[in-house]
């Protein structure tokens, strides 16, 4: 099994080599180029490579927990067998494990060392240097991408979101950690994905134009009941805007579509869901953990 997925992501990588313009094929006189399938492959060979990523995640994770006994039994100058076999008695004899008594011999012999592993692993200071797979032409900065921070800097961090998507909203908590520790270092970005241009998106879209974007961003995100017009327009009166104008402005063919060009072109490009995490052309795989995204800024930010 293991030799074949290493074929078969070989035979991925071999075909991810090739030139966009390279023909493939040919139909009754008609050329197939690389760059189609490509386009047509991406989204699973993004997700096979991501299977084999969580593959190598779990098996660090055990070999971090062998290592971590390895070390405490060397130093009692010990074998692991001895190590653990002086550590089971000693919990044999402990207090808390009075109510486990009658357990099968070897299935308290496994409960006790899975204790003390899972105990030296959450006590450890661990750094693990395998990182997500960046998917094949991932790159969204020509289109509607809305910035701030630093927007000098090489390293950007862009959202793919959605202002009606709860997961989206509860996300947000993690990217403002991420901004305001990095606004000065990175360039953060935000772009409307969506099923369809949504009313949230296209006021967020039309504020722009007064320079009010990031202003209803934050607000858009943060507002717990369901969004209406009449939170947007009292948002727009409060920040000095003209309303009557606005109102137009989200309502006007030119909003529309802008928000809808920039949804199509974020699902051609590979996108499906929200939010979407993309650094510097990084496809991002897991999204919703602060410490995976602070790790590939900073590895980002140290190639820079």
């Amino acid at each position: 099994m293991k030799l074949s997925s290493l074929l078969i992501l070989l035979i991925l990588l071999s075909a991810c080599s090739c030139r966009n313009d390279e023909v493939i094929a040919e139909v009754n006189g008609r050329k197939i180029y690389n760059s189609e399938l490509s386009q047509v492959t991406k989204q699973e060979i993004f997700d096979f490579l991501n299977r084999t990523y969580e593959i190598k995640m779990r098996s660090l994770d055990d070999l971090v927990k062998r290592k971590l006994i390895e070390y405490e039994a060397s130093k009692q100058n010990l074998s692991v067998d001895d190590f653990l076999n002086i550590y089971v008695c000693r919990a044999m004899q402990d207090s808390a494990m009075a109510g486990v008594a009658d357990m099968p011999a070897k299935k308290l012999r496994g409960r006790l060392i899975q204790r003390l592993v899972d105990s030296l692993f959450y006590e450890a200071q661990i750094t693990r240097y395998i990182y997500p797979p960046k998917m094949p032409s991932c790159v969204i900065t020509d289109l509607n991408i809305r910035y701030r921070g630093n927007l000098d800097a090489k390293t950007y961090l862009i959202v793919a979101s959605d202002f009606d998507c709860q997961r989206c909203g509860e996300f947000e908590k993690t990217l403002k950690r991420i901004y305001n520790e990095y606004k000065s270092k990175v360039k953060l970005g935000f772009v409307n994905f969506a099923d369809e241009p949504t009313f949230a998106s296209l006021a967020c879209e039309a504020a722009d134009k007064y320079g009010k974007f990031w202003e209803f961003h934050d607000a858009l995100f943060s507002y717990a009941a369901p969004l209406d017009s009449v939170y947007v327009y009292g948002l727009a009166k409060n920040m000095g805007m003209d309303v009557a104008a606005y109102k137009q402005d989200i309502l006007s063919a030119e909003t529309y579509n802008s928000v809808n060009r920039t949804i199509n072109k974020l699902m051609e490009r590979g996108l499906f869901a929200t939010p979407t995490i993309i650094i510097n052309n990084r496809l991002v795989y897991i999204t919703n953990s602060y410490e995976e995204l602070t790790r590939l800024l900073n590895q980002e930010l140290q190639n820079e």
